[in-house]
């Protein structure tokens, strides 16, 4: 959906940050700022050191990755870890198997 409202692409911008379930962008790319100067939409692009003057933006919403299997954590006093989480993790327990996180493989350990 295109969109010029200033307060719903600001809304849909923390989205964006903080959740990840929306994209905002603009021909020119990807939107991380948005004001109205002068009655006109000006938008920060990622990466771009200045504000550019744009008709309106894009606002797509996406789903979030479901499949995760796992998540890399630091634990104290060690290396990178997965987190026992996600589908594949239930599934093995289900089965009675050691998933990959608790079998060792992802620890950083050989």
């Amino acid at each position: 959906m295109r969109s010029t409202n200033v307060r719903q692409i600001k809304a849909v911008l923390v989205n964006q940050a903080f959740h990840g379930t929306t994209r905002v962008s603009c021909p020119l790319g990807s939107v991380v700022a948005v004001s109205r100067w002068k009655g006109h939409l000006r938008v920060m692009i990622r990466g771009w050191p200045r504000w550019y003057s744009v008709d309106s933006v894009r606002i797509e919403h996406t789903r979030p990755d479901l499949l995760q299997e796992g998540l890399i954590w630091f634990p104290p006093g060690g290396g990178p870890a997965w987190s026992p989480t996600g589908p594949a993790h239930a599934a093995a327990e289900q089965r009675g198997e050691r998933s990959p996180t608790t079998s060792g493989a992802g620890t950083g350990h050989q």
